[in-house]
Parts: C-alpha cells; structure tokens; sequence
C-alpha cells in the first residue's frame, strides 16, 4: 500500500460506519470502524456494552455478576457473525476479543452495578455486490 493510502480509507470507514447504523444496527453492537484490507479482506470493529446492577458488594456476587457480563459479551460476539453473514459477509472470523468490568456506584437510589464493555474485531470478505464492473476496469 503506497505511503498515505490509508488517508483514503477514512471516508470509507465513515460511509460503511453510517450505512450499518441507517441499516438498524442495535445500539449496544455499533460498528465503530471499518479498514481496507489486501485482497477483499475488511476488519470489523463493534462494541458492546451492558450494566448489570449487584445485589450487594460482596466479593461472590461481584465475580457471578462479572462472569454473567462476560457471558453476554460473548455470546453478542457470536451472534455478530451471525449478522455480518446475514448482511455484507461472505465469510466471517472473530479476530480479536477484549472484555472490560468496572464497578459504578450509582446516586438517586440507583442500585450500585457493574458495567462491562466489549470490543470485537472480525475480518470479512464483503459479499459480491452483483455489479457489474465497469469496462475497462480490473476487477
């Protein structure tokens, strides 16, 4: 890739960001990037956040409540291949997975709870779009 290509990928990332999100992607699984790879390929990035509120802060409910989160994170991790296959993949693997836990205490009688946070990246190939190219173009 030439030196100062990837300033050319931006707007691509904005254009596919703003499509899967006028496309009804669920708030809690937002497409935060999307990157140009070498030979179709193209990296995913979503996010996904839940809080969970404790029962109390004793140290068993704290990890249960955590596991529970890392649980739900995982299983949306899945799912989200599921729905890139279902849109604009071809095919589809989860390339990296992060998970984050914090602990918020909360004001206004609002219980104390864990808030916990996903980042997932896939790397696709796009479907064929069905157009044709134009002539004289590779493909």
């Amino acid at each position: 890739m030439p030196f100062g290509s990837h300033r050319r990928l931006i707007p691509l990332a904005v254009c596919a960001a703003a499509g899967l999100a006028l496309a009804g992607v669920d708030a809690t699984a937002k497409a935060r990037s999307m990157s140009v790879r070498d030979a179709g390929h193209v990296n995913v990035n979503v996010s996904f956040n839940t809080q969970m509120p404790l029962a109390d802060m004793s140290d068993k409910t704290m990890a249960a409540t955590q596991k529970r989160g890392r649980i739900f994170v995982y299983n949306m991790a899945k799912q989200e291949c599921e729905t890139l296959l279902a849109t604009i993949a071809a095919t589809c693997r989860l390339s990296n997975l992060s998970v984050s836990a914090q602990v918020r205490n909360q004001y206004n009688n609002n219980p104390v709870s864990i808030y916990l946070n996903g980042n997932a990246r896939y790397m696709i190939t796009l479907k064929d779009s069905g157009e044709k190219p134009a002539p004289g173009s590779k493909p």
